[in-house]
């Protein structure tokens, strides 16, 4: 018999892995024959996340006969085969969710908003607290959207596959920081879920330095925190633990005054220019300005719904799992 972390487990275990810690190998599990919730195997598993009543671990099982009501274990039920890539190894004969299933369960119990965030976390390139938020270190992503993507296909007609597919449209790889998540989001998503609408963007991309410029830099390439190559725009975010002291600032401020000499149009973000709604709406419509992209009204009910989204990912309280 074996345990299968899902759900909120399997997402705990992932997005706070750190850079320094192996990433598991996907097994070739079939089915969910051999899965179980005994509370007894549960307590023997040494398993590498934390559960209790208040926060229960979560496990799938395959038929509603190995289905268990108990304060620490929330079972799942998953019956007939599984897609490939569906689980990672633990060690012995427990397994965890891979990245992809994941977010595929998590359709199944979170908001379309909260689903787009976690797909962000997955293909992240940061680890967050043990709590469920906030900033830990960096390692690398995850997965892709591209392998997510691929996942779903393979799983179509499963619960929750449409919804998943939705979000993923929404999902951009390669954010460092929560706060990058949160301008990521606000510039893709469309009105009517919080957003701007603005042109296609990527986070942390490589940005060639012309061949006379690099000197300054000392560097071939600029990395662009979040860049809408049709615009050639770049929103950097300063944070206050990483963009002080003197060389920091020097290596910041030439940065920037090389990505200008290039035309690309550059926009500096930091907590006390985005620290209110009302802040956060003044700052995204500088930055429209400033890349020439062309403004509109939003209605009354997408200002709420930019409100909300600027509220929920700046919420100390909200969680990942």
């Amino acid at each position: 018999m074996s345990l299968h972390l899902c759900h909120e487990s399997a997402a705990q275990y992932w997005l706070t892995k750190t850079g320094d810690e192996l990433v598991p190998d996907y097994v070739p599990v079939r089915n969910l024959a051999n899965a179980t919730a005994s509370m007894k195997e549960v307590a023997a598993a040494g398993l590498p996340v934390d559960y209790s009543a208040k926060r229960p671990l979560h496990v799938l099982v395959g038929t509603r006969q190995d289905y268990r009501s108990l304060k620490s274990v929330k079972t799942h039920v998953w019956s007939g085969s599984v897609p490939p890539g569906s689980f990672n190894e633990l060690y012995g004969a427990n397994f965890v969710s891979s990245p992809e299933f994941t977010f595929l369960q998590m359709a199944s119990v979170r908001p379309q908003l909260e689903l787009v965030e976690l797909g962000c976390h997955l293909c992240s390139k940061f680890s967050i607290g043990a709590e469920g938020h906030g900033y830990v270190g960096e390692r690398a992503p995850l997965t892709t959207p591209e392998r997510m993507a691929l996942f779903l296909e393979a799983a179509n007609g499963a619960y929750g596959v449409a919804k998943a597919r939705r979000a993923l449209c929404y999902v951009v790889p390669g954010a460092a920081s929560p706060m990058e998540i949160l301008i990521v989001l606000a510039c893709v998503l469309p009105p009517r879920l919080g957003g701007w609408s603005m042109p296609e963007i990527t986070a942390n991309q490589s940005i060639r330095v012309d061949d006379d410029l690099k000197l300054i830099v000392e560097s071939d390439y600029l990395v662009g925190d979040i860049y809408l190559p049709s615009v050639r725009g770049d929103i950097e975010y300063d944070s206050y633990e990483f963009h002080t002291g003197r060389y920091r600032l020097d290596h910041t401020q030439a940065r920037r005054n090389v990505l200008e000499a290039m035309d690309v149009k550059t926009v500096s973000a930091t907590w006390g220019q985005i620290s209110s709604f009302d802040k956060f709406e003044a700052f995204m419509r500088m930055v429209m300005r400033r890349f020439g992209i062309e403004g509109r009204a939003f209605t009354a009910g997408e200002r709420v719904a930019q409100i909300n989204l600027y509220e929920h990912l700046t919420d100390p309280r909200a969680r990942l799992f």
